[in-house]
């Protein structure tokens, strides 16, 4: 009976420190994991904030490109109409055979 019952501690004994050696394996791959998945955390934020930053860059470009030929064209403008009226002045004045002194129109 003292050999079935030492068989038994023995199996119940090995039994046991293959549980314990599986639990601190699992341990073991689940910290390393969990500090993988940290690392990749860190690094996809990095990713992303550097495409917000690099799309911020891009809008600011293309809003100042807008503006700059948003500007010209109101200078242009600006300009066409000055043409405009001396042109319109001018025909007017030569229509009228007016030699006097002009008068300065103001907008």
């Amino acid at each position: 009976m003292n050999t079935q019952l030492a068989f038994a501690f023995g199996i119940l004994t090995i039994t046991i420190i293959m549980i314990i050696i599986a639990v601190v394996v699992g341990i073991v791959e689940v910290i390393k994991l969990e500090k993988r998945y940290k690392e990749l955390d860190r690094a996809c934020s990095k990713e992303a904030e550097f495409i917000h930053r690099h799309m911020t860059d891009n809008e600011r470009a293309i809003y100042s490109e807008i503006n700059e030929t948003r500007n010209r064209f109101d200078q242009f403008t600006i300009d066409l109409r000055r043409e405009l009226q001396a042109y319109t002045d001018s025909r007017i004045d030569k229509a009228l055979g007016t030699t006097t002194k002009k008068q300065i129109l103001k907008d």
